[in-house]
């Protein structure tokens, strides 16, 4: 039912939401959310309230007589479902389907007057009782999943039961020569009168020949509920399920009476047996398997969480193809066509319950988050790529007031949560013993002080040494700490990675600089290290897919950059080094993708590294037609030439061969040279600089922004002043080119250009980085030694984290090119990135 619903963004009561005319709502289809934009605005927060949905529904007469459903995959988060004017059920969580008997709702009187109203009243406020109470990621209100409607018999197996197949199957032993099946699941007689029934599964092969079958019958009381289990005959050498052949069988289950089909379900059936060794890892189908894995995200950029079927699908083929054998659903249960997508590619799968950041200590809280657990499980048992249930995440990151710490001081709180994970733990355990449970934590020691980290049969790490703090060399020392104090422990690193924005690169990379180059070399560093610990379980990078963030900052606001795509699923140069260690498909790249217009420091020809990821043995550079020679990739399949540019466009290809067949890439490179003496530049245009970082910054317009320097006469540079970067929390607005005032230039004394004599537009660009308050700092500004601005207060101007350009007219004469100069008055100026051109004739 996903055509032809109208939304409405308001109102709490149905009787008016029914009597609202048409015109008055929002033609919509769904897969929907309302905050597919809001949320990455320069607006504060997004709105999260109330949304009603409704559409009329006309139903066939062959219909009467049936039990009548409606199935909603998701909604979020709290959702109240009526028909004609009728409450039939509420679901609270965004991330699970849920299922409503609507059949003493419908009318089928036929014509105009078998038209039936459904409602549905969504809402995504926060809610203290809700789990995620704090989330990095945005709280996408609205019908966002696909809506269906099922018919059955009055005798049908279960619908309700937490929106389940009503049918679950399992593999109680499974082994090269044989594999046991067990079908078990519940009958429902809706009817008024006894029914006795016969319940068959069948297990066919992907070709549709039968290998077993077991029957059983039943007899079920007049509204009444029948349980039913089989232990099917042996399937004899079953073809195993794995990611490298991720083989399925089909379960076929029917309930009979006499000849009469009454319900049946078809649900995948891998064979494949896995355990996990805190010294060896992971073990699948008796031998060793290196979980190489990202985390995923469900969101797309202009769509928010209303992605279509197709959508899910083919992010998981990007997984698949970056040769990824293991897929974390963070920090939710996602749609049911990616657990599907995962069991047909071979992605073995950790889905995770949405307990993000801290609890609420209260029965409710505890309750809701119980009933999201039967969901997942119930909902997600009969796929064989699912091998761990996550109960929580990151859990002592934020106080029980809901504010981020760094420490846990309140030990009854540590104690709750503790008693509460165990509570969760137990859940899965009971609900679903063949498989491992599993939570993800932050590099706090609170998580063992509190005994949480014990809890779980798997231990998931989250370490990004190398990018918020410390160096890449933190994330193996780490690791070995936790592994030789807790050596009972089976550890999995659950995230790890580095942001990029493909606006700004570098030939010499900063922590923090969002760089595509201090990207690579994180995933590199990290790579290597995850190879030198054959007792990790797995890994998972964060994320494969950069997606919403709204209270974050960053050189793109709103988003977390750290993807192997981008938002809108453009692979990164870091992508290929994935593929190139974790696809043996032959390849090669030019990882210069996301730096296609670069600039150096002449005279020409300017030399810059190019990197190639490839699995080849030898691979052969070419730069405009001429060979740079050949190289062996390294141990993480990466090799880099010095590469010659000239102005204007560099045509790059590198070539290998395996197995007599030629495979390459090409890139074509637009470089421009900035002369060392720009007073010998008679040609000299515009030159712009990233202020306080090393990093080049490339506008839509192809323009590139040159890293920061100290002035050296004949050249560019600042004069006095040190370095700094914004508060990553602290979201910079007013722009579109947020890297160039992400950071800055503290205390600066000068700005100096030698550029030759003639008139010139100075652009000076600021963004206020840590006042707020009118007064707190500020400056002058002179060219020349000729006072041009008095009194600069950026905080009283555009208040603070604000873009704020100032163009002034200059001159240079006599050979002495353009002196800015900066003269504070209270605190110390700051500038964020300047740009000088010529002025028009």
């Amino acid at each position: 039912l996903d055509d032809g619903w109208r939304f409405l963004p308001r109102g709490q009561n149905f009787a008016w939401i029914a009597s609202t005319p048409d015109a008055a709502w929002a033609r919509v289809n769904l897969p929907h959310t309302w905050n597919a934009q809001d949320p990455f605005d320069d607006a504060p927060s997004y709105r999260r309230g109330v949304g009603w949905y409704r559409r009329t529904l006309h139903l066939s007469d062959s219909l009467k007589g049936k039990r009548v459903f409606l199935y909603f995959e998701g909604a979020n988060q709290v959702a109240d479902v009526y028909v004609n004017g009728a409450y039939v059920c509420e679901h609270r969580g965004g991330y699970t389907a849920f299922a409503c008997d609507v059949t003493k709702q419908l009318k089928f009187d036929g014509g105009a007057a078998s038209e039936n109203l459904l409602a549905v009243k969504v809402d995504n406020s926060q809610n203290p009782f809700i789990p995620p109470l704090s989330v990095g990621y945005a709280l996408y209100g609205g019908l966002y999943r696909d809506v269906w409607l099922l018919a059955t018999d009055a005798v049908h197996f279960e619908v309700t039961d937490h929106a389940s197949p009503g049918v679950f199957v399992s593999t109680p032993s499974v082994s090269r020569e044989r594999g046991e099946v067990r079908v078990r699941g519940t009958v429902v007689n809706d009817s008024t009168a006894a029914a006795a029934v016969v319940v068959q599964s069948t297990v066919t092969d992907a070709a549709g020949r039968v290998v077993s079958e077991g029957r059983r019958e039943l007899r079920v009381g007049a509204g009444a509920k029948g349980a039913f289990e089989l232990s099917l005959p042996r399937v004899v050498r079953p073809h195993l399920w794995s990611p490298e052949d991720p083989y399925l069988y089909s379960v076929t289950t029917e309930v009979r009476a006499g000849e009469r089909l009454l319900d049946r379900k078809v649900v995948p059936l891998g064979f494949r047996w896995f355990r996990f060794d805190p010294e060896r890892g992971f073990f699948l189908n008796g031998e060793k398997l290196q979980l190489k894995g990202t985390n995923r995200h469900q969101d797309y950029e202009g769509l928010g969480s209303a992605l279509s079927d197709a959508q899910h699908v083919r992010d998981l083929e990007w997984i698949k193809q970056m040769g990824a054998n293991f897929v974390r659903l963070a920090h939710y249960p996602q749609d049911p066509a990616v657990l599907a997508a995962a069991d047909r590619l071979g992605l073995l799968i950790w889905e995770e319950s949405p307990v993000v950041n801290y609890i609420t200590v209260d029965e409710r809280f505890t309750e809701n988050a119980e009933e999201m657990l039967r969901d997942m499980i119930r909902q997600g048992y009969n796929h064989p790529s699912v091998i761990m249930w996550g109960i929580m995440n990151e859990v002592f990151l934020w106080s029980p007031e809901g504010a981020r710490i760094r420490e846990q001081n309140d030990t009854t709180y540590m104690r709750q949560v503790r008693d509460f994970a165990a509570k969760l733990n137990a859940l899965v355990r009971a609900e679903d013993p063949t498989r491992y449970t599993t939570m993800a934590i932050h590099g706090s020691k609170d998580y063992d002080r509190a005994g949480v980290a014990e809890i779980t049969q798997v231990l998931g790490v989250n370490e990004y040494s190398g990018w918020y703090s410390g160096t890449f060399e933190g994330f193996g020392r780490t690791l070995d700490r936790r592994h030789e104090e807790h050596p009972e422990q089976v550890i999995f690193v659950s995230e790890y990675g580095a942001g990029s924005d493909d606006r700004v690169n570098s030939t010499r990379p900063e922590r923090f600089d969002f760089s595509g180059q201090w990207q690579q070399a994180f995933h590199e560093s990290y790579l290597r290290q995850i190879e030198a610990r054959p007792w990790l379980a797995g890994t998972a990078i964060w994320n494969e897919f950069d997606f919403s963030q709204p209270e974050t900052g960053g050189s793109i606001p709103y988003e977390n950059q750290k993807g192997m795509l981008t938002w809108d699923r453009k692979p990164k140069d870091v992508y290929y080094l994935y593929k190139a260690n974790w696809n043996p498909a032959p390849m090669v790249h030019v990882a210069s993708r996301d730096w296609t217009h670069r600039a150096g420091i002449g005279p020409a020809p300017v030399t810059q590294p190019v990197k190639v990821y490839s699995n080849l043995d030898r691979v052969e550079l070419f730069v405009n037609g001429r060979s740079l020679g050949a190289k062996a990739p390294d141990d993480v399949h990466a090799a880099v030439w010095r590469v010659p540019f000239t102005p204007g466009d560099n045509v790059v290809v590198a070539r290998g061969e395996k197995g007599g067949r030629e495979y390459s890439d090409r890139v074509t490179i637009h470089f421009r040279v900035v002369p060392a003496d720009l007073r010998a530049d008679t040609a000299f245009r515009a030159l712009g600089v990233n202020v306080g970082s090393l990093a080049q910054v490339t506008d839509r317009t192809g323009e590139v922004w040159m890293g920061d320097q100290p002035y050296h006469p004949g050249s560019y540079g600042y004069v006095g002043g040190e370095a700094a970067i914004f508060n990553k929390d602290i979201p910079i607005t007013g722009t579109s080119l947020e890297p160039l005032y992400f950071s800055y230039r503290q205390g600066l004394r000068a700005y100096r250009f030698d550029v030759p004599d003639g008139d010139y537009v100075v652009q000076l660009r600021f963004a206020e980085p840590t006042e707020d308050e009118p007064g707190a700092r500020v400056f002058d500004v002179s060219v020349n030694g000729r006072r041009v601005l008095e009194g600069v207060d950026l905080a009283a101007r555009s208040g603070q984290a604000r873009a704020t350009d100032i163009s002034i007219a200059a001159h240079a004469g006599e050979g002495r090119g353009l002196t800015i100069s900066f003269d504070p008055e209270k605190g110390v100026p700051v500038l964020n990135a300047i740009r000088v051109r010529r002025a028009e004739p």
